[in-house]
């Protein structure tokens, strides 16, 4: 009886319906577990990124502070020679006493080449406290440390206090270490901050030095064998990026954490903040199994009320099937009366075109009904699909709906293509077999073609068509990197218009802007396809010479280049001529950064004009720009040396 009950329960669509759609809830609450899994590992991720980046510019700005004292102290007993043991004029000497003062006043240490104390009085030094073993000294007695150097915390500074030592070395002439000038950060001041962190258990906050040693960590544990990292993955990890995450085991007490860390500005010294995993998910757990429960209720309650509608669902299957069919089709009809829309049966035959698309394509139903829905598009697209068939088709091949799709119709009468987005939806019976698809396809030509419009002129001179800075640049970019690759030669040409001003002047606007066109096309024509003509602005140009073959090829298109703006200019029926003074820069001989390549052609073009005008030169960095080539000045054509 029970088996009875059960075949006829599921020998019915609601019964599966039933056991799909609890299935359903089970695999959304899963997925939803897994993405609030998910986003509260990501909130928390973001929660300690910034709370590590604020810790790094917090520590930076106070070893900023020290640091600049230390600089400047520094600076003023290298200007003095105070630890040389050399006479100072009476000016160093009052200088010095300043100096001195300043420093009893702060929190600074100066150490002489031998790790002891110096203190200044009246001109006498005397030899206080040594700290020559220390690792402050040490770096840079024996390690020849470059520039800040974070020590060990030591209570041997400051009166029986932990103090962070700051050292700068203090060099003479030829780099000989005359001492060492010291500063202190207070160690309870930067527990007491990293203290008001709460991160949960097992969880806190690492200051460490990029050789491994950590300075201090909250929850703090004040001890006198200091922790090290050295050599673990952790700390690869730590010194490979300046800031960056990931999920490691401690290597101190062996927890697995998220560790989110920072490097302090350009000091040694790295911030993390380790929050355990366990103590991240602690309340998703808790979330988790209450969702867990509201889910299988839901998945009950769905098997039951699915019992209940068996019977009455039987009496309507048949009708409901019918009813269902033909207003999915009215529906996603009138949805899309305002646009073109066509409609397919299962195989992509035409079998509805509204008037929209009629108008737009020029066609009338009696002419491709029962016609594949390639007879609408510009091309010859595959019916089988692919990256270039329409909408419709491919949705019909891959049973999903497709939005916004670009596709090209053709109207038949005027030859037009339009520019159309199309999306396709597919009708399906009550079963869920496909019995047809709707394509809406809206004209968006003009769109199109404004966009296309904005794209040219954004990386074109408007009048002369030529591509303008930012094209250049990043065609720039992508040609030194090309030459870095390979060795060819790379040249930039910098050109300035002689005597265009007095044209622009005489003659008006329009006799200056068409002077400029007709040097932009006489400057094309005399160079090669893969080279790049800029226009900058005014009546200056850039051209962009990639791979060179010699710099006797780099000459032979100089002339060209000349020859080619010397070339005649025709306004109103009189001649006119244009020459052009110029500078080239070489990639890498003259610089290695664009900017600064093009700043070395100006300089050479600059020194063109200082010579006469009418030339291009070639730029060299100790000397005046050698002549390249000049132009034909009284019909005689003035050639300079090979470059």
């Amino acid at each position: 009886m029970m088996k009875s009950m059960l075949f006829r329960f599921l020998s019915h669509r609601v019964a599966w319906l039933a056991v799909v759609v609890s299935l359903g809830i089970g695999a959304l609450f899963a997925h939803t577990m897994w993405s609030m899994h998910q986003e509260h590992w990501d909130y928390q991720l973001r929660t300690n990124t910034n709370l590590s980046s604020t810790l790094a510019k917090g520590l930076e700005w106070s070893l900023d502070a020290v640091d600049l004292s230390l600089q400047k102290t520094a600076i003023a007993l290298n200007e003095v020679r105070a630890l040389e043991g050399q006479e100072d004029s009476e000016s160093h000497r009052t200088l010095l006493d300043s100096l001195w003062r300043d420093i009893h006043n702060s929190d600074l240490l100066v150490l002489d080449d031998q790790g002891r104390v110096v203190h200044r009085a009246l001109g006498v030094k005397s030899v206080g406290k040594q700290f020559v073993s220390h690792d402050f000294f040490q770096a840079f007695r024996v390690h020849q440390f470059p520039g800040v150097f974070i020590g060990q915390p030591t209570k041997e500074l400051r009166m029986g206090e932990y103090v962070l030592p700051i050292a700068r070395a203090i060099r003479g002439k030829y780099g000989v270490l005359n001492g060492v000038v010291v500063g202190m950060l207070r160690m309870q001041e930067i527990n007491a901050w990293l203290s008001t962190m709460d991160l949960g258990a097992h969880s806190g906050v690492n200051v460490i030095r990029e050789d491994g040693l950590v300075l201090t960590r909250f929850p703090y544990q004040e001890t006198t064998a200091p922790h090290s990292l050295a050599g673990s993955g952790n700390l690869a990890q730590f010194v490979a990026v300046p800031q960056g995450s990931f999920v490691g085991t401690a290597v101190i007490d062996g927890v697995e954490r998220l560790y989110t860390h920072n490097r302090v500005g350009h000091f040694p010294v790295v911030v993390n903040v380790a929050q355990s995993t366990h103590s991240i998910f602690q309340s998703w757990r808790r979330n988790a199994w209450q969702l867990a429960g509201f889910a299988a209720l839901l998945m009950v309650s769905c098997l039951g009320l699915a019992v209940l509608f068996v019977r009455e669902l039987t009496r309507r299957e048949a009708t409901e099937a019918d009813l269902f069919t033909e207003k999915e089709r009215m529906r996603l009809t009138l949805q899309s009366i305002g646009d073109a829309v066509v409609c397919t049966d299962a195989q992509g035959h035409i079998t509805y075109l509204n008037p929209v698309a009629r108008q737009i394509t020029g066609l009338e139903m009696r002419e491709v009904e029962h016609h594949p829905i390639e007879v609408l598009h510009a091309l010859p697209y595959a019916v089988a699909g692919g990256a270039q068939a329409s909408a419709l088709r491919r949705a019909l091949e891959s049973g999903k709906t497709v939005d916004r799709s670009r596709t090209t119709l053709l109207h038949r009468g005027s030859g037009e293509l339009l520019e159309m987005d199309e999306s396709a939806s597919l009708v399906k019976s009550f079963d869920g077999h496909v019995l047809g698809a709707v394509a809406v396809l809206r004209d968006v030509t003009v769109a199109a073609a404004h966009e296309a419009r904005m794209q040219r002129l954004a990386f074109h001179d408007v009048l002369t068509g030529l591509p303008n800075r930012t094209l250049l640049q990043d065609r720039a970019q992508q040609a030194m990197a090309h030459s870095k690759r390979t060795g060819d030669m790379l040249a930039v040409l910098y050109l300035d218009l002689d005597g265009f001003k007095q044209i622009n002047d005489s003659l008006g606007h329009q006799a200056g802007d068409a002077a400029l066109v007709h040097a932009a096309k006489a400057l094309q024509a005399s160079v090669r396809e893969s080279d790049t003509v800029c226009r900058l602005g005014g009546d200056e140009f850039v051209i962009l010479l990639c791979e060179l073959a010699s710099k006797t090829h780099l000459q032979s298109i100089a002339h060209k280049v000349q020859q080619a703006c010397a070339t005649p200019f025709v306004w109103q029926g009189a001649s006119y001529v244009l020459h052009a003074s110029g500078g080239v820069a070489l990639y890498p001989d003259h610089a290695l950064q664009w900017d600064a390549l093009l700043h070395c052609a100006d300089t050479a073009m600059y020194a063109s004009k200082q010579a006469g005008r009418h030339q291009i030169r070639l730029y060299q960095i100790h000397a005046e720009a050698a002549l390249l080539a000049r132009a034909e000045v009284a019909g005689q054509a003035v050639v300079g040396p090979k470059a």
